[in-house]
């Protein structure tokens, strides 16, 4: 790959940042967000519900 001009190296870091933030999100979803869930995919509203 020859990067020549000011817009190749400006598609190529977009690039890097976009696979670099779907990564992000994607190891977000699997191991924060999803923590509390039931796993039929619920909101896990127990800690709430007790002191209601």
């Amino acid at each position: 790959m020859n990067l020549t001009s000011v817009l190749d190296y400006v598609i190529a870091i977009t690039g890097i940042l976009i696979i670099i933030i779907s990564f992000v999100w994607n190891i977000y979803e699997v191991f924060v967000h999803k923590t509390g869930r039931h796993p039929d995919g619920r909101e896990n509203h127990s800690e709430d519900s007790a002191i209601r």
